[in-house]
């Protein structure tokens, strides 16, 4: 850029003291023009790189939904229901997996559950045998305890034998211990129903779980969009422990994000960048077209600025690389313009400090845009 503003006020000064002849040349002007020329084209250059943010470090980004199968166990893929780059919609099937393996689960499981809803109903039925049996024995006691009181009472005034009272003691100890028996039968009765209802959410749980992996079997497209680079194949197994993303998504550019260019400038000037603020790309793909746009929003973090959690305490700050700060720019009249994720571009943004010093900068946009014929 230096050297074409150089060359244009050099055809200035031959126009004005060679083709025209408006000033005679002599030394005190040539010193004046050889010194205030050069000065007043580094002052615009200086305010224009600074005054006016330009950056070569542009991309338009495209949402891309990684495809991972939720399945537990590992399943082989039966059916392939799309072909690559063609367009789909929302909930379309993607593939199949083969559902028998998970459908035998949720039978297993079902019958289990069956079982355990039985073996509450019988422990609720053992709770009513316990309970009958410990106030039948309740009352064997209290009869017992009676006959013994009884008896104890004819031994003292001799109308009983020793003998009549010992088998009094007994089935009163008997009476007893039998009651005992009857509470503690009924308290492992009580358990056995939680224990069943237990056991009974335990298995609901794994049913659950056995359903939603057979509903897993058939994946799904999670919006409107596209698939590329298709390398699933039929008889693959996919899903189980460790399992990772089996085919790339792209979705359709949503009216948030469809025209926008992510642009990095260098943090010497990012802070002159505001929403709102006039801003031209040229496309990479575009050669000679420049667009017009506005700043949405100016992103005040990156990754240099983030520490990792951990039990280590940091050595060092980060790298010695600059930092640049990401903008995001919105395109005018981009709804029939035709932009491929990872496009690069340039992009300027002009503030509203002397704005006359954007002028170079528009220059250097434009010529660069031309440049892209031939590179």
């Amino acid at each position: 850029m230096s050297w074409i503003l150089g060359l244009a006020y050099c055809g200035l000064l031959w126009l004005v003291f060679a083709k025209f002849k408006l000033l005679k040349l002599s030394l005190p002007i040539a010193i004046i023009a050889a010194s205030v020329g050069p000065s007043l084209i580094v002052m615009l250059l200086f305010l224009a790189q600074y005054l006016h943010p330009f950056t070569s470090n542009a991309r338009v980004f495209q949402e891309i939904v990684p495809i991972v199968p939720q399945l537990r166990q590992a399943g082989r893929v039966i059916s392939i229901a799309v072909e690559p780059n063609t367009p789909i919609k929302a909930g379309d099937v993607l593939f199949q997996v083969d559902e028998v393996p998970y459908q035998n689960s949720v039978n297993r499981l079902t019958a289990a559950l069956n079982e355990a809803e039985q073996s509450e109903k019988v422990a609720v039925a053992s709770v009513s045998v316990s309970q009958a049996a410990l106030a039948r024995a309740e009352a064997n006691l209290n009869f017992a305890t009676q006959d013994r009181d009884r008896t104890a009472k004819l031994f003292e005034a001799k109308s009983a034998s020793r003998q009549d009272y010992d088998v009094s003691l007994n089935r009163y100890a008997e009476a007893d211990a039998a009651v005992n028996q009857a509470t503690a039968t009924l308290t492992q009765s009580q358990l056995s129903i939680e224990l069943a209802k237990a056991r009974i959410e335990q298995v609901e749980t794994q049913l659950a779980d056995a359903k939603y992996d057979l509903q897993q079997t058939t994946v799904h497209a999670p919006g409107d969009g596209y698939v590329t680079n298709l390398q699933l194949r039929k008889g693959m197994l996919v899903g189980g422990v460790g399992s990772g993303a089996v085919m790339s998504f792209i979705l359709e550019s949503s009216d948030s994000n469809r025209g926008v260019v992510v642009a990095a400038f260098n943090q010497k000037n990012f802070l002159r960048i505001k929403e709102g603020q006039y801003t031209e790309v040229a496309l990479f793909g575009y050669p000679g077209q420049i667009f017009t746009g506005r700043v949405i929003n100016a992103i005040d973090v990156s990754g240099a600025g983030q520490l990792t959690a951990s039990g280590t305490l940091p050595t060092t700050l980060g790298g010695n690389n600059p930092t640049e700060f990401a903008v995001r720019i919105k395109l005018d009249n981009s709804d029939d313009l035709r932009l491929p994720g990872g496009s690069q571009a340039q992009v300027a943004v002009y503030t509203e400090d002397l704005q006359v010093a954007g002028i170079p900068v528009m220059f250097l946009i434009r010529a660069q845009s031309w440049i892209r014929y031939v590179m």
